[in-house]
């Protein structure tokens, strides 16, 4: 413990140093493509909140501190949503900020009933949680994750947001309420059986559905929201069945999916600069305007899929693992979301970049930025990188587990 009700431990090393690598990356990505756009101090400075909210919930044991980072997120996210002042966009923001809200306070009076309960906001000294307060606190988590029902924000604020920000919304913000499970419920052992099989479905139930619209999506940003919804479901998927597969496979699949789903976003941001276009059917052969693009984003969607030797194959390998101990049901569930995942990138690689409308000649596209894809490639390299020497970032969190 260091005092001011934060501590350190393996698992919040790994994952602060994961949301600051991907805030640089945010930084990078925009210094190659905001200095078009205007603005730029209130983007640095939502950047800084979002960045600065998921480490302080890494490095929490406080539930009240917690909940104040939940909202300096929630501040942030609805600011950056906004960014370009248009109808939609304020509309977008509008809706992100209301759902959040509503499920904060909901959260917040969960997080009264266990002060009441308890007599202190310290996850170490916490003794019970009952059943009332789980479920309170369950609705926040929920939607702060983007889990099926509480989704319905995520695919306006992905439309709307800038690209850079829309990377670290997508690889810090949307982890907070998972790590709150985490810490709460799964390493505390503050839920009940019954609370965690529930959860458990819940999660099966939103990465299947979440994945099964990514499939029939054709716009660009829709597609990822709605992947982020599947893969965030994994992982709580993770961390409910629990057990050293469950608790070690969430946390680095939480890397492996900050680090591809954040790269991707940036890829599919140069796209949509470049192309003018943000529907998988309007455009193709990308490979040819930028090859190393076309390499980095292989990477990235093959890590989200869970290709061997890549985090993402072995992050993907030990929740499913930890979900068929637990239950074969589950396990069914597990292995279904993850082909759902394997189709729905599949479609997306193959249309943007090998596509039937290959006359790079006639389409007026410009040339993307080198930093930007520079970027692109750097979070797909740390991604083979991480698979190669996967022993590494897993015995440092089976250590921490100790």
């Amino acid at each position: 413990m260091i005092g001011l009700d934060f501590f350190i431990d393996n698992y919040g090393l790994l994952l602060g140093a994961l949301f600051v690598f991907v805030g640089l990356m945010s930084f990078v990505y925009a210094l190659g493509t905001m200095h078009e756009k205007g603005h730029r101090l209130e983007y640095y400075l939502m950047l800084l909140l979002i960045v600065g909210s998921g480490v302080g919930v890494a490095f929490s044991y406080n539930i009240l501190l917690i909940f104040v980072f939940w909202e300096v997120s929630t501040f942030a996210a609805w600011r950056a949503v906004a960014y370009y002042r248009r109808a939609p966009e304020i509309e977008a923001s509008t809706w992100t900020f209301l759902i959040n809200f509503i499920a904060a306070s909901i959260l917040l009076v969960g997080i009264l009933m266990i002060y009441n309960d308890n007599g202190t906001f310290s996850i170490f000294d916490i003794s019970t949680v009952s059943e009332t307060a789980a479920l309170f606190v369950l609705v926040g988590i929920m939607t702060k994750s983007v889990t099926v029902p509480f989704h319905v924000w995520l695919a306006p604020a992905y439309g709307a947001i800038p690209t850079a920000l829309g990377g670290s919304l997508a690889g810090v913000a949307e982890n907070i309420g998972v790590i709150l499970f985490l810490r709460l419920f799964t390493l505390s052992g503050h839920g009940t059986p019954a609370f965690m099989e529930m959860v458990a479905w819940l999660a099966v139930v939103s990465s299947i559905v979440g994945g099964g619209v990514a499939l029939r999506s054709n716009k660009l940003r829709n597609m990822l929201a709605f992947s982020t919804i599947s893969q965030v479901g994994f992982v709580l998927l993770a961390f409910a069945v629990g057990g050293l597969y469950g608790v070690v496979g969430g946390i680095l699949y939480i890397l492996a999916h900050a680090l591809a789903k954040s790269g991707l976003f940036y890829g599919v941001g140069l796209i949509e600069d470049v192309t003018g276009e943000d529907d998988l059917t309007n455009m193709s052969c990308m490979f040819r305007l930028s090859p190393v693009l076309t390499l980095g984003m292989a990477l990235l969607a093959g890590s989200l899929v869970g290709f061997f030797p890549l985090i993402g194959f072995f992050s993907k390998l030990a929740v499913i693992v930890s979900a068929v101990g637990h239950s074969p049901y589950l396990g069914i569930g597990a292995i279904a979301s993850a082909v759902v995942t394997l189709l729905y990138i599949t479609r997306f690689y193959h249309e943007v970049f090998f596509g039937d409308k290959c006359d790079i000649a006639k389409s007026r596209y410009k040339r993307p930025s080198n930093a930007a894809v520079a970027v692109v490639f750097m979070l797909a390299l740390l991604s083979l990188i991480l698979g190669v020497m996967f022993y590494e970032p897993l015995g440092f969190l089976i250590a921490g587990g100790q």
